[in-house]
């Protein structure tokens, strides 16, 4: 019989954000890329990708308002949201067409690149309804917008304690045309909800900022090569078998 191998879990906490934490990201940089007028606030849209989401059932809306509120607004739809092969993710909805013809050159900028992070950096405040990345931008301790959707829950099954912990940290609204008076509102008052956002990044990520030089070290320990010197970390190990 084949001997059974128990391999702790190693905790290293989550890459993605570190660049992000560690304030490596030019967010001026970012938004020159994505021609936004200087100057201004800008806000994020990133709603999640269901047919019962923020983005079908106000995103135009929402937009819109943002804008006409002075902020400019990058727009980033998950990507199931752009596949128009399947009803489902889409809703047959062209979103791309739908927002190229709002587009109003450096105050909007439509974005499809993978990495959300320079994203995040570059905008002062957040809108969206119940995605990982509201979380992720907690991380910086700016205003978060959530759009309320009461169908979402079911409809994505989303557990609904991840909303409730969302939620705790972020202007709640009902209306597209709401998002640019509260997304300036927020602004104004940019520490109100700042002990939620701080307990979601305990609840949420493990030491964040440190992620990528932890896991190298795990590696290095793994090959038994000595690592490169800045780069060796304690690492912190989870019981035997468990899922961090």
């Amino acid at each position: 019989m084949r001997a059974s191998c128990r391999v702790p879990a190693v905790l290293v906490g989550y890459p993605k954000v570190d660049a992000l934490v560690q304030g490596r990201i030019d967010a001026a940089a970012v938004r020159r890329s994505l021609a936004l007028e200087a100057g201004r606030p800008t806000a994020l849209y990133a709603p999640t990708w269901s047919p019962a989401s923020s983005l079908h059932l106000a995103g135009e809306a929402i937009v819109r308002s943002l804008m006409a509120a002075g902020l400019n607004v990058i727009i980033k739809l998950h990507d199931r949201s752009l596949d128009l092969s399947n009803d489902k993710f889409s809703g047959g909805v062209d979103w791309r067409a739908r927002f190229e013809a709002m587009r109003r050159p450096g105050r909007m900028a439509f974005v499809e690149t993978a990495d959300s992070s320079p994203l995040l950096a570059a905008s002062d405040v957040m809108v969206t309804d119940h995605s990982s990345i509201g979380f992720e931008f907690c991380l910086l301790d700016r205003p978060l917008l959530v759009f309320d959707t009461p169908d979402l829950i079911r409809v994505a099954r989303i557990n609904p304690e991840k909303v409730d912990l969302l939620r705790s940290a972020a202007r709640v609204f009902h209306a597209g045309e709401e998002a640019g008076r509260a997304a300036l509102e927020e602004l104004a008052h940019r520490d109100r909800l700042a002990a939620a956002r701080a307990a979601i990044v305990r609840e949420m990520f493990f030491d964040p900022g440190g992620a990528t030089r932890r896991a190298l070290s795990m590696v290095y320990e793994l090959l038994g090569v000595a690592a490169p010197c800045g780069h060796s970390v304690p690492v912190t190990h989870t019981a035997a078998g468990s899922v961090p």
